[in-house]
Parts: C-alpha cells; structure tokens; sequence
C-alpha cells in the first residue's frame, strides 16, 4: 500500500474546534476540506453541532461586506436533526436532506436533539 496522496484529505488532520459558530449556541467542530488551494469556485467544510447547540444566523452577501465571503451555500444532513433558517422560513431537516441558502439571505442550523450530535456537510460556492 502505497503512503496518502496530495489528493486525499484526511479528516484528523483538518478539524477544528471552535467556541461559537457563527455566533452560535456552544461549541462545534469544523472540517475544512481544502484541497491545496486547487482552483475551484466550490469548497466543503463538514459541521459538527453537539447537541442544542448551533451555527449562528449569518448572511454571505454579494458585496462581502462583512468579509466572511459572498457564497451560496448547500447545507446536507449527514445525520441529525436540525431546524435551518433561511430569509424568514425554517425548516426541520434529518438524514438525507438538503437545503440550499443563496447569497444575500440569512442563514444558519440548530441541533434540536438533546442526545446527538448534527452532523452538516456544506458545499460553498463562491459568487464574486
């Protein structure tokens, strides 16, 4: 067996801890899967959210004048449950669901178990 590839990412080496999500309730973890500054307009990050916690209501607008990037955004449910918000809706999402926040409307997931973690994977697209 041959040693990794530059094309492989491995998910220990790019996690990180991080107090409040986006403003969010307690702590989470993020995955960043970045693949060595390849060009592409798409990044991945995968969220883990512990229970009742959250990533905070955020908005990437087209202008980037908060300067967290102007991206659309796929949120996918691994596994969890959670309650996304996007604009002025909200809806409960489990395995399997996917939902897409565009750019210029407020965004963000809460866990809405009290036993299991949520588990996000995010697809970004950046608009600019």
């Amino acid at each position: 067996m041959s040693a990794d590839s530059p094309l492989i990412v491995r998910a220990a080496a790019h996690r990180q801890a991080v107090a409040h999500l986006r403003d969010g309730a307690g702590p989470a973890t993020l995955i960043r899967y970045e693949y060595g500054g390849a060009p592409a307009p798409a990044r991945f990050v995968v969220f883990e959210i512990p229970p009742l916690g959250s990533e905070g209501l955020h908005t990437h607008w087209a202008d980037d004048r908060n300067q967290i990037g102007a991206y659309d955004e796929f949120y996918y449910i691994v596994a969890g449950h959670g309650r996304m918000t996007i604009g002025e809706q909200q809806f409960d999402l489990g395995p399997g669901d996917g939902a897409h926040a565009p750019l210029d409307q407020p965004r963000g997931i809460a866990n809405l178990s009290d036993r299991a973690p949520l588990l996000v994977h995010i697809t970004y697209i950046a608009r600019g």
